[in-house]
């Protein structure tokens, strides 16, 4: 009788003690998931928790290139120089208003693992340079009020692989990817309270937590590492990779060998062509009519449309870069040709693990747009007169 009372004070014991785990348990997963709330909307707290702090103007702002964060598989770490101050949030920057040269571009021209193509031009020529990282250059000048003035140049940058998106129609003063929201009385408080309670790249951000704070960064990590050697699998955002062929790790973007019309694979019909460039005209006369503004368009090559032939040497490059200078020379559209360059070139151009360029592609785009800015009658003459000074 006494070992059954024993008995039924332990079980009872036990099970106390486990209803008491639990609700410490949860007690623990609440203030995590609360921390995690506050966390993706408050800069602070988030990079509280991160090996490696995030920042809003620094996407690159990371020891090791952008494509290896998809999987974090250690095979693929490629230590890459540490990012500097961005040119376009110096003292060196221009307003847009008192620019002699406006650099407007995506993350190509704001990736400053390297000086970027700005601050090399603003340096070299010691001109003012302003640097737009946007993606539709008619309406940003539309809405920062910009006033037409003599005329100047702008580098419009677009890497190969967003050609097709940002010319499948043509620029208006509306097209923009971030429409800009009023900032001023209850519909901006209310705009505010809304990304706040409700921010678009929450999720993401959710993914960088788990991926890249302290408490999980090494599972993480580890586990990803097992699944590439045990299974082969890695994420689908970078899904063609290779480990042997260059002397370093490889990664390429989904978005250049997928199905879509971004990707190398895509064949871009002579319509498509035609399209794309009838835009890009279009764009070109309303920067010249509205702005005063002469566009000299800088197509930069996809990584994957250079290396191609060392992981799919069977496939074959639809021209689409030398077909779409071929339809520009047309049109009178001025460009710069960095493909061929690129192409020729046995040095290393892009950073493995990342989409983007290393200074070595910096170097060929600056010296071929020097040497279209010289050839350019909109330029003023203290522009002129560096660049004469510099040849």
């Amino acid at each position: 009788m006494a070992n059954g009372m024993k008995a039924i004070f332990y079980i009872f014991s036990f099970k106390r003690m486990n209803e008491k785990l639990l609700k410490y348990l949860i007690y623990i997963a609440g203030i995590i998931g609360l921390y995690a709330f506050f966390a993706v909307r408050i800069l602070p707290m988030f990079n509280l928790v991160l090996i490696e702090d995030r920042h809003p103007d620094y996407f690159e702002f990371t020891k090791y290139g952008e494509l290896y964060y998809f999987s974090q598989i250690k095979h693929f770490r490629e230590e890459l120089p540490f990012p500097k101050g961005k040119y376009r949030l110096s003292e060196k920057q221009s307003s847009a208003q008192d620019a002699d040269i406006i650099a407007f571009g995506d993350s190509f021209f704001d990736f400053n693992r390297q000086k970027t193509v700005a601050e090399r031009l603003h340096d070299t020529l010691d001109v003012a340079v302003h640097a737009v990282n946007a993606w539709f250059p008619y309406s940003y000048f539309y809405h920062i009020g910009y006033e037409k003035a003599d005329p100047k140049v702008i580098i419009f940058e677009v890497v190969e692989r967003n050609i097709p998106f940002r010319f499948k129609q043509p620029h208006t003063r509306t097209l923009t990817l971030n429409p800009p929201e009023p900032h001023v009385g209850f519909r901006g408080m209310g705009n505010k309270v809304k990304k706040f309670i409700f921010p678009e790249n929450d999720e993401e951000l959710y993914s960088v937590m788990l991926k890249g704070s302290y408490l999980t960064e090494w599972l993480y990590t580890n586990i990803a590492t097992f699944k590439f050697d045990a299974l082969g699998y890695i994420s689908s955002r970078t899904p063609v990779y290779d480990l042997d062929q260059f002397g370093y790790p490889v990664l390429f973007y989904d978005l250049t060998v997928n199905d879509s019309y971004t990707s190398f694979y895509y064949e871009h019909t002579d319509e498509m062509i035609d399209t794309y460039c009838d835009n890009i005209t279009d764009l070109a006369n309303k920067l010249k009519k509205d702005f005063n503004l002469d566009m000299l368009f800088l197509p930069i090559p996809n990584k994957y449309t250079l290396y191609y032939d060392k992981i799919d040497p069977d496939a074959d490059y639809d021209n689409f870069l030398p077909r779409l200078y071929n339809e520009m020379e047309k049109r009178n559209i001025k460009y710069v040709n960095v493909y061929d360059d690129f192409a020729r070139s046995d040095r290393q151009l892009f950073y493995g693990t990342d989409t983007h360029w290393n200074k070595n592609g910096v170097d060929i785009a600056v010296e071929r747009l020097l040497e279209h800015l010289s050839e350019n009658p909109s330029l003023s003459g203290k522009v002129r007169l560096s660049l004469l000074l510099n040849n």
